[in-house]
């Protein structure tokens, strides 16, 4: 997609990121800021073909207010970086509160902002249910087709992270259940919070897609198979050197995550 400096919004993302970029102490938070950036427009290429694929065609008035909260949704994450460490922040919150200061006129945008990092539930306000779901949809879907696209570079982006030190071999039980209940995980209940758990995890958002238009995409474009597929023949030999131990998850991926489960 183009990126048009011309509209506000991403005009106003971009000078956010570029001046953390150009004050940054190491290149761990160069890279990290580059990558969140890309994302988002990412996210807004995949709203824009998630709005396509609607049917009945979505009013102009709620095409844009997707389209402006897929823009803003992270503009919180260039501020996760704090004397050059990663801190624990939520950058929804901060997102939010950048979104006021710059468009204190956009409620909706800010509020999808707000909750868009968070499980779908009945908490989520009604008045901006129909947006967060096409943001959600577009959120999740951008970060699988990147990650299946380009896992050489996505696993060096990562691997530094919290979860350098946590590889981890055993699949977690609150990711078998999730499947079994067709539901996303809970982060929360996760027991073995590991690189490999985390990576089982995001196949399960399959079940968090809310948009008839997301679940269709996701189908078409066969996201979730195909990163199912990088895991297990580019990822799970990237991070494992045994033979035995590549065989044995492999084997208990594909029986967890069969082809067929993201057909249904």
């Amino acid at each position: 997609m183009k990126i048009d400096l011309d509209n506000k919004t991403s005009r106003v993302l971009a000078r956010e990121y570029l001046n953390k970029i150009y004050n940054c102490s190491s290149e761990v938070e160069i890279s990290y800021n580059v990558y969140k950036l890309i994302h988002t427009f990412d996210v807004v290429h995949t709203a824009q073909s998630l709005i396509k694929l609607t049917k009945p065609n979505l009013p102009a008035k709620t095409q844009k207010h997707i389209l402006d909260a897929a823009m803003l949704h992270d503009i919180g994450r260039c501020y996760e970086f704090k004397n050059g460490k990663l801190q624990k922040i939520d950058h929804a919150e901060i997102g939010a509160e950048l979104i006021k200061k710059y468009f204190p006129r956009m409620e909706i945008e800010q509020m999808t902002t707000l909750y868009h990092n968070k499980l779908p539930s009945e908490k989520d306000p009604p008045r901006i249910r129909p947006i967060l779901n096409y943001v959600r949809d577009a959120d999740m879907l951008a970060n699988i087709r990147h990650e299946t696209n380009h896992a050489g570079i996505w696993l060096n982006h990562l691997l530094w992270s919290v979860h350098a030190n946590k590889i981890g071999e055993k699949i977690d039980l609150e990711i078998k259940k999730a499947v079994q209940n067709h539901t996303q995980v809970d982060a929360k209940k996760v027991k073995e919070k590991t690189f490999l758990n985390m990576l089982l995890g995001q196949l399960c958002w399959y079940y968090g897609l809310k948009t008839k238009a997301g679940l269709s995409l996701a189908k078409k474009e066969r996201l979730f198979t195909r990163f199912k597929h990088t895991i297990c023949q580019e990822i799970i030999p990237h991070l494992f050197t045994q033979k035995n131990t590549q065989k044995r998850l492999i084997r208990e991926i594909e029986t967890i995550f069969p082809d067929t489960l993201f057909n249904q």
